[in-house]
């Protein structure tokens, strides 16, 4: 697993262990190059409006992660 995997696997782990923030998804507005990394680690693009241009909006449900720790 590389740095940047860890680190974003780190802050889902952080809002979903004892969430007190009320926080369910995760946003980013990632630039076209880093999309498959993105994509690859769970996120899913928020709409197809924005499949060509420069950047693309997608969200990660962090609710998925609270499925798979009560097994669900």
């Amino acid at each position: 697993m590389d740095s940047a995997t860890f680190l974003l696997n780190f802050i889902k782990s952080y809002f979903v262990i004892d969430n007190k923030t009320g926080c369910r998804f995760l946003t980013v507005d990632a630039y076209a190059g880093a999309v498959p990394f993105y994509l690859k680690n769970g996120f899913i693009p928020l709409n197809d409006e924005d499949a060509d241009a420069d950047t693309r909006l997608l969200y990660f449900d962090l609710a998925t992660i609270a499925d798979d720790e009560s097994g669900d």
